[in-house]
């Protein structure tokens, strides 16, 4: 394993190995929505209420998609702005889901939402690391 996470930092460095996981869980939460009953949970139910599951499933696989994509480029803003904007949006929907009285507790999936949103924005901000040298520890392989 190790090996293998050596591999996809020399070819993506940090910020690209954070958009793949982001993409891996974007995967799995779209999976989720997608394969979900509208019963099976408050929330689901409301989101149903908005919009059928399978849309939000798929908007789940397209930030997915960007954020793979970014993770290979040399420009990474887009994809970074997806990963935290889909979070902003799951904070704003449990956030009202709960104020409006449709998803109970939804204040703590809205808490924990936002929080991962932050964390995606500073994890945006932070640059690759640099050497001892000054140099970038990891710059993109030349195109081809």
């Amino acid at each position: 394993m190790g090996r293998a996470v050596a591999r996809l930092h020399h070819q993506v460095g940090r910020r690209g190995i954070a958009l793949l996981v982001f993409a891996a869980l974007d995967v799995a939460y779209g999976l989720r929505l997608a394969t979900a009953k509208p019963d099976a949970q408050p929330f689901y139910a409301w989101l149903h209420g908005i919009m059928p599951l399978w849309p939000w499933a798929a908007l789940w696989f397209a930030i997915a998609v960007v954020c793979t994509l970014g993770s290979v480029r040399d420009c990474d803003r887009l994809a970074f702005g997806a990963a935290i904007g889909i979070k902003v949006l799951w904070f704003s929907l449990y956030l009202s889901g709960w104020l409006i009285g449709n998803v109970p507790d939804g204040w703590v999936s809205a808490v924990v939402w936002g929080a991962f949103a932050m964390c995606v924005w500073l994890i945006a901000g932070w640059p690759e690391p640099v050497t001892s040298k000054g140099q970038p520890a990891w710059t993109p392989p030349p195109s081809e």
